[in-house]
């Protein structure tokens, strides 16, 4: 009974809160003038009705009359107030959406695209007045903004400062008001990103020519006769820097600046056409201050891989949008049985551009779970094989996974949704998420402990459990129960970290390459022949899902201490302790892998998954 009415109370409660939210929207915003104005509206009603009831009492006004003439004033007043088409004090927003406009266009022209974007985005109202040219601290903010980026490198400077420097605005027409609208006609050139690159290409060829014809055969040719390495990336270099030098593929455009007045301030409106012409003619490059750089240095990389395909790879990055619900949809022709295990190494040269110099966790030399087969799913974002083994007298299902962006490494809710009230089936949440490989998460709705973390924003904070956040760049931070106490220093640790998401069960068994040594915990039965599950990393983008069940029915897990000893061996420099029980499961092409406890999934409300980064029209 009681949690009927409890659930009642929250879908009430829930109500109010959009009934509130909805009444918001639909009042104008207002400034300091029309608060003013409202509050002496308010004074001029109380004192009013003050002065009704004193003389009323005195009998010198019938009440009648008295609040028939209140009501008459004030039904005069309030639209003054209110409504934008009046001719009075009060009718109109404060502040000229000019002022705005300008202080973006001034941004903009002057190549310091950081300000520009504050003033789109509306985190800055005044600009320093800079003339002409970037000074030294601009300059310096500009190399702030690529040691950020994972993908700098001198061509993406190239890019980025013909960009900067192409720009030039100005206004092509007078202002039109209209309410707490605005438009400003606007004429913006800009350097055509895709042009450029184009050019790239054709220079290409003058200027392999020039280094062939300048050097002895041997010093630019392998012995398969393709170029040295060297050879290619002087003449991408040199014919970058000729063709973005002659910025040529100026583009010029007429286009409306809108404005809304809102928060009782004007902010301009980021439309698609404005952010493609600010990109470069590549749409949605940049979309904001914190990564304008990645994104020019993300598209850089992306030419050069298409302008050298024919002479050398290049792999492509890739990388799934922050925003997005869900990965892209994994080929189904990429999914592969490794019939031999002793195969696992012609299968992973194919994926050397993502495994590098690491070392496999997968081993064809140990034993595995008889009768059970191997699998794995390749492309030019992600490597992932699955397999069973035994493993201290344990059966292990494992998924080693290789990813070559941190976006790929994602959780999945019910609902997409915190606190959604119905729960799924792994497998479904994975073939919703569009997972290569999947795992259960912290079955957070199971119980109210721990630290929740979703989409940056702290939704739980009973730091009681250990907890395992990930981060933007994929890495497992562990606070310990207890280190982190209310909501509001989780939520500057989140920021602070740029954390993603958390995971709330625990414990931790692997810290920065040390086993926990005291493994006694509040959850989880530790000390019980259990089946477990846990997640990993061992390096960068480098990670690996384990599960310790039953191969057969009558197969006995482990306690938790076997788990931690497992992931020590497996090389896990990070490890953290997910749901066991009948939670506990890996999933391979939307079916679970391993074999869930009594044979039968258990619904669950997260899961942890890795996707693809390929679009499907790429794959």
């Amino acid at each position: 009974m009681s949690s009927g009415i409890i659930r009642n109370r929250s879908v009430f409660s829930d109500i109010l809160r959009d009934s509130y939210i909805r009444m918001q929207n639909a009042l104008p915003s207002l400034d300091a003038g029309h608060t003013l104005a409202l509050y002496l509206l308010v004074a001029f009603v109380v004192i009013s009705a003050a002065l009704i009831i004193f003389f009323s009492v005195r009998k010198k006004m019938l009440p009648f009359t008295g609040i028939v003439s209140i009501a008459l004033i004030g039904m005069i007043l309030l639209p003054c107030i209110f409504y934008p088409n009046v001719e009075l004090l009060y009718a109109h927003p404060s502040g000229d959406p000019q002022v705005k406009v300008d202080l973006f266009l001034t941004a903009v022209s002057e190549g310091r695209l950081s300000d520009g974007y504050d003033v789109l985005y509306g985190n800055l109202i005044r600009l320093p007045e800079i003339s002409g040219t970037l000074s030294a601290s601009d300059e310096s903010a500009i190399q702030v903004q690529y040691e950020r980026s994972s993908y700098y490198d001198d061509i993406s400077d190239m890019y980025y400062h013909l960009l900067a420097d192409s720009f030039s605005c100005e206004c092509t027409g007078e202002m039109v008001t209209c309410d707490l609208n605005a438009a400003v006609p606007v004429r913006l050139s800009y350097a055509d990103l895709p042009s450029a690159s184009a050019r790239v290409s054709e220079m290409l060829d003058d200027e392999l020519e020039m280094i062939v014809q300048s050097h002895a055969r041997r010093d630019v040719y392998n012995p398969d006769d393709s170029y040295q390495d060297w050879v290619i990336e002087d003449a991408y270099r040199s014919a970058t820097e000729r063709a973005l030098s002659e910025k040529a593929a100026i583009i010029t455009k007429d286009l409306v600046i809108s404005l809304t007045y809102h928060d009782g301030m004007w902010n301009i409106e980021p439309s698609d056409e404005l952010l493609n012409a600010l990109g470069g003619g590549v749409c949605g490059i940049p979309v904001s201050e914190k990564n304008i750089s990645d994104k020019i240095a993300l598209y850089a990389n992306n030419a050069k891989s298409m302008v050298l395909a024919d002479l050398v790879y290049i792999p492509k990055l890739y990388s799934i949008p922050e925003e997005a619900i869900a990965g892209y949809e994994p080929c189904e022709a990429l999914y592969h049985e490794l019939e031999d295990p002793y195969m696992i190494y012609d299968v992973a040269a194919e994926s050397d551009h993502l495994i590098g110099d690491a070392d496999l966790v997968f081993n064809p030399d140990v034993t595995f779970a008889p009768g059970q087969k191997i699998y794995y799913y390749a492309d030019d974002s992600i490597f992932a094989i699955v397999w069973k083994e035994f493993c201290n007298n344990c059966y292990c299902n494992f998924a080693e996974v290789f990813i070559s962006d941190p976006s790929q490494l994602r959780r999945k809710i019910a609902g997409d949704t915190y606190g959604y009230s119905a729960q799924m089936y792994a497998s479904s949440l994975a073939a919703e998420a569009n997972a290569v490989v999947a795992m259960n998460g912290d079955f957070y709705k199971f119980r109210s402990l721990g630290i929740c973390v979703y989409d940056r924003t702290v939704y739980r904070c009973e730091p009681s459990l250990d907890t395992c956040f990930f981060d933007t760049q994929g890495n497992m931070i562990f606070a310990y129960a207890g280190e982190l106490r209310d909501k509001e220093e989780t939520q500057r640790f989140v920021d602070d970290n740029d954390i993603l998401f958390s995971l709330a069960f625990g414990p931790v068994l692997i810290d920065n390459g040390v086993p926990k040594e005291n493994l006694n915990y509040r959850i989880g039965e530790t000390m019980q022949r259990y089946s477990r599950s846990a997640i990993g990393q061992i390096g960068e983008g480098h990670y690996l899902m384990m599960t310790i069940g039953h191969v057969y029915p009558y197969k006995e897990c482990c306690i938790l201490k076997g788990a931690q000893d497992i992931m020590l061996l497996k090389g896990c420099v990070n490890a953290y302790t997910l749901d066991g029980g009948q939670t506990a499961e890996v999933i391979w092409r939307d079916k679970p892998y391993s074999y869930v406890d009594w044979g039968v999934e258990r619904t669950v409300s997260d899961i942890i998954y890795f996707a693809t980064a390929v679009p499907e029209d790429e794959q």
